[in-house]
């Protein structure tokens, strides 16, 4: 009997990894290909190879514990398509924490955390709205203190990354 269970649960692993993120993947899917989109997927591969360049300790940290970044953005404005809307429309909100929310212009800003404890594993960077579109999705074992350091490293226009620099006093 303690076989079958085993061999169940580690049957269904894979499926239930996958379960956990399936309106970030459905959004990738749906918009990966499409032209006036830019998707950039940042594997553990490459965070690693630059970990081992990077001279500043913090930053091989930090760098280490981030198992991928996915970033998918409008290269222009289309009125038809609001990832905020459509990723909230499919996200199961009660297993994530709002770190915070922002709306100025006619933007909307949100940044979700799954977190174990003070460990975020899943951060979710949502802007939708007149200007900017995009969805940026970490996955890793972060804290606050990275968070913060990560918003002055990574200059992405438009892509809600200058809204972390002040979480970590939050």
């Amino acid at each position: 009997m303690k076989k079958t269970i085993t061999l169940l649960l580690v049957a269904l692993l894979p499926v239930l990894a996958m379960a956990q993120n399936s309106a970030i993947d459905k959004v990738f899917k749906k918009y990966g290909d499409r032209d006036g989109f830019t998707v950039v997927t940042i594997s553990s591969g490459l965070l690693k190879m630059v970990a081992n360049v990077d001279d500043d300790r913090d930053s091989r940290d930090f760098l280490s514990r981030v198992h991928s970044i996915k970033i998918l953005a409008t290269e222009e404005h289309n009125h038809d398509i609001n990832l905020y809307d459509e990723v909230l429309s499919d996200l199961d909100k009660k297993d994530y924490e709002e770190l915070m929310t922002a709306k100025t212009n006619g933007e909307d800003v949100l940044l979700l955390a799954k977190k174990d404890g003070d460990i975020i594993e899943e951060l979710i960077i949502l802007v939708g709205g007149k200007d900017d579109n995009a969805l940026v999705y970490i996955s890793g074992k972060m804290n606050m203190k990275d968070l913060s350091k990560l918003s002055s490293s990574v200059n992405i226009q438009g892509a809600g990354f200058s809204h972390l620099k002040d979480i970590d006093k939050e």
